[in-house]
This record gives structure tokens, C-alpha cells and sequence, in this order.
């Protein structure tokens, strides 16, 4: 594995993420130079145009149009513009994710009669909720409350997995019950949805409902928490720098 030659690497993220913080100070050990960037903050051109690589781990609208500026420039991303959009629209997120073979859940855009959730179109407008109005609705499915949140990092070698299972959020604050082996299936589910969304890492959570699992939730810039794929992340990232700088 190589080492950095002094290049660059902007991270949209809080520089104490229980996550990035440690992967920021494995690329700098490989040599890199790494800068934290305010995700809800707008990046003035000449903040972005200094890095060799912009890594966004934060969705926000102000992250997004970094993105854009970044690659109209010919910055490399990583986590870029292309599946930022995709997997932030609610919407066209669940498209992708029938696409790559997962079931979803039924959407309708007038509340049901019977339970549901209520989602915003876009990630960043705010969480899912039971019951309210949101940007479409789907159905409330009996679950045992817990999550499966499947995780995908491209190292530049191969695709690392890990499945952490986690309380609902939408039953109140999200705890960490434990850990499972990514079924193979969900894996190669996955690989597909990189490769379709032009990404190096995205997070899918999936419910059982009545022996049936359910795709609810993709994120292109997920919180990774107790996933133990630092090395993965780091690995991906150093890869993504263009060679040379």
C-alpha cells in the first residue's frame, strides 16, 4: 500500500465523528494532509479548489452543491455528486434499491388508512415518523424493532461488509444490540447498488416483516457507528486520490 505525497483530503463532517475522526488521523499517518469542512456550511470555491480529494460524509444541501463546484472544477470525489442526489431523494433511493433486487415497502402519497410512515421526499428535510404528513407514506410493518444496517465500503480491492443491529428509530434514540454476518445476498445487492450509484461506500437498513425483508432506508454517506470498518474506510478513501497528488 502506498503512502500519500502530501495530497489534500477536504472531509464534510464535524472533525470529532465518532468514525471520521479516527479515519482522519489514519490518512494523515499515510501522509496525507486531511481538512474537516462544515457540512451546513456554504464551502467558498476557493476551500474546495485547494484539495486534492472531497470526501462528503454529511448530506445537506450545502455539501451537495460542494460536490457539484468540486466536480466542475475536476476535483475527485469520493462519495460524489452523481450518488449524493440519487440516494437523497427518497424517492428515487427506493427506485434503486428494487432496481438492485431488494424488496421494498408499498408507496402511496395520500396518507393510508391503515398505520404508516411518513417520509420527507428528501433525507435532509428530517427523519421518517410514524403516523403525520410527510412527502409520501408507506405502510407501518410489523416488526421486532429492530433494525439490520447493512454496510458497503469498496477498499479499492474488494467489498467490505458488516450488518450492525440496531432499535428502530423510529421507536425513539437508536441503541446497538449487536453484529451479524451480511447475508451474501444483501452483499451482491449492494455491490450492484454501487456500482450503479458511481459510489465507493453507502449504508442500506432492511426490516423483517412476517418472514419478509424489507429495504427501507439507503444512505450514500452513513454513520458507519460500530460498524468496524475504519480500515475499509480509510483504505477507500487513500484509493480515491488521484494518483500523482
Amino acid at each position: 500500500m502506498t503512502t500519500g505525497d502530501g495530497s489534500r483530503i477536504g472531509i464534510i463532517c464535524r472533525p470529532t465523528h465518532h468514525v471520521f475522526e479516527t479515519v482522519g488521523h489514519r490518512l494523515r499517518d499515510r501522509g496525507h494532509e486531511v481538512t474537516f469542512l462544515e457540512p451546513e456550511r456554504e464551502l467558498p470555491r476557493s476551500a474546495i479548489e485547494g484539495v486534492s480529494l472531497l470526501v462528503c460524509k454529511k448530506v445537506r444541501p450545502a455539501s451537495v452543491r460542494a460536490l457539484r463546484t468540486a466536480e466542475r472544477a475536476g476535483i475527485a470525489t469520493w462519495n460524489g455528486l452523481l450518488s449524493t442526489t440519487i440516494l437523497a431523494s427518497r424517492l428515487v433511493m427506493l427506485k434503486a434499491l428494487s432496481a438492485v433486487g431488494f424488496r421494498v415497502p408499498p408507496v402511496t402519497f395520500e396518507p393510508p388508512d391503515e398505520p404508516y410512515v411518513a417520509k420527507p421526499l428528501y433525507s435532509w428535510d428530517g427523519d421518517p415518523q410514524i403516523g403525520g404528513t410527510g412527502g409520501f407514506y408507506q405502510p407501518l410493518l410489523e416488526t421486532d424493532g429492530r433494525d439490520r444496517k447493512h454496510y458497503a465500503v469498496d477498499d479499492g480491492r474488494t467489498l467490505q461488509t458488516a450488518t450492525v443491529i440496531c432499535t428502530s428509530k423510529l421507536l425513539g434514540e437508536r441503541e446497538v444490540l449487536g453484529h451479524e454476518s451480511t447475508p451474501e445476498r444483501d452483499a451482491e445487492r449492494m455491490g450492484r447498488l454501487l456500482s450503479l450509484a458511481d459510489t465507493e461506500a453507502i449504508g442500506v437498513d432492511v426490516i423483517e416483516s412476517e418472514g419478509t425483508h424489507y429495504a427501507v432506508d439507503c444512505n450514500a454517506a452513513p454513520s458507519f457507528r460500530a460498524a468496524g470498518l475504519e480500515t475499509a474506510l480509510t483504505d477507500s478513501i487513500h484509493e480515491s486520490v488521484p494518483s500523482g497528488q
